[in-house]
């Protein structure tokens, strides 16, 4: 089967995920932006909310590729790179989080929410990589999984940022 009848087969699950993924980004823009002195103050906070963006942007970047009509030569390109510049944005928090002497959030629940999300961009590089060999079947079902995944841990961060910002402010103003 070629690879656009495979892809098809998912264009819906990714029209919604895209969707949710640019409304969420908007979303957390707003509600960090309200409280942006304790996100520029927090090193952890910071990470956290890098992670997440570069997490909505994936499925975001994902849901754009896979809804386009072209050939898995071009999928799979789009795919490897946006994976790979993921990672690439995500790491530095990842260390910088993970070396952090202060912390809102307990250590492995922070590793957890960041591992998931790293584990999640080589997930949707190892698809890129399958789409190129024409394992389009597994490909795909491993794209969609990393992209779930993705969403998943995005909504928790984006809870654990919000309650963790708010915390912060108000912990700011009561010193006040």
């Amino acid at each position: 089967m070629p690879y656009q009848a495979f892809a098809q087969r998912w264009h819906d699950f990714y029209i919604v995920a895209g969707t949710s993924a640019a409304t969420l980004v908007g979303l957390l823009f707003v509600g960090l932006s309200l409280h942006l002195r304790v996100v520029v103050s927090s090193s952890e906070v910071r990470s956290l909310a890098r992670v997440t963006l570069a997490n909505f942007g994936l499925v975001l970047f994902v849901s754009l590729f896979m809804v386009i009509r072209e050939g898995s030569s071009a999928a799979s390109a789009q795919l490897l790179a946006s994976g790979g510049f993921s990672l690439i944005i995500m790491t530095p928090s990842v260390l910088h989080a993970g070396r952090s002497q202060t912390r809102s959030l307990q250590l492995l629940r922070l590793m957890l929410r960041l591992g998931l999300s790293v584990l999640s961009c080589i997930g949707v590089i190892v698809a890129g990589a399958l789409v190129a060999h024409r394992s389009f079947g597994s490909s795909l079902s491993l794209l969609v999984a990393a992209v779930v995944v993705l969403l998943m841990v995005s909504l928790r961060n984006s809870w654990d940022l919000l309650v963790t910002v708010g915390e912060s402010a108000l912990r700011a103003e009561a010193t006040d």
